[in-house]
């Protein structure tokens, strides 16, 4: 598969997918606005951010197939501007469970843990590595959540499925797929998911490649 983008390793890790075999892009949204903490639900992208996300689009030289995104207005506008980009019509289908709240058991719980935290991801994804929090699935079962939602929706030959989260979501399968955040340095050597930045994944739930920074990582039985 044949990707350009601004992190080489995204274009490394989809030169590697085999010929006609479908594969699955989960990233971050495009460029946002400042988030207002009373509502962070509603921003929306920046001009840069449109841009940015459709530039993706075109460059993506293969047929969309799935398009699943966290129910976030930043998150839709993203897929809705990708696929202006490569010019292709696809329902966006809203995944608020798969895609914005896998890490949630209890709400309430984990919003007052955010507040608490100051919104700092690496210091919430170091202490589920480490223990558990309240309100919170471990990273094992949140990624469960959503790896099965990914390979469950898709999977035609030849084609490209989308899935659109945030930075907190795509650490947890970091996290999780590459043992990521056990320990506080790995946060110093390694940057959260920057926007539209993603993984690319291929194969069947039971049996997987994902490309990441580290390289390529082949699962079974995950």
């Amino acid at each position: 598969m044949k990707l350009i983008s601004i992190y080489e390793h995204m274009e490394k890790g989809a030169a590697k997918i085999p010929n006609n075999a479908n594969c699955k892009i989960i990233f971050r949204h495009s460029i946002r606005e400042s988030i207002d903490l009373g509502d962070i639900r509603k921003a929306i992208l920046t001009n840069e951010g449109i841009e940015f996300a459709r530039s993706f689009g075109r460059n993506i030289k293969y047929r969309i197939g799935f398009v699943g995104s966290s129910s976030c207005e930043r998150n839709i506008q993203t897929c809705e501007e990708i696929l202006n980009g490569c010019g292709y019509t696809r329902p966006i289908n809203q995944a608020k469970n798969e895609l914005e709240l896998p890490q949630v058991s209890n709400r309430e719980l984990t919003d007052k843990i955010f507040k608490n935290y100051q919104f700092e991801n690496a210091r919430i994804i170091y202490e589920l590595n480490n223990g558990a929090l309240p309100g919170f699935n471990s990273l094992g079962k949140a990624s469960n959540i959503m790896l099965d939602y990914i390979f469950d929706n898709g999977n035609i030959e030849n084609t490209v499925d989308l899935f659109c989260t945030h930075d907190f979501q795509m650490a947890i399968l970091y996290a999780y797929l590459f043992d990521f955040g056990k320990i506080k340095d790995d946060f110093i050597k390694n940057k959260c998911p920057m926007m539209l930045e993603g993984m690319i994944m291929w194969g069947a739930r039971n049996h997987f490649w994902c490309s990441w920074r580290n390289g390529v990582k082949e699962f079974i039985n995950t």
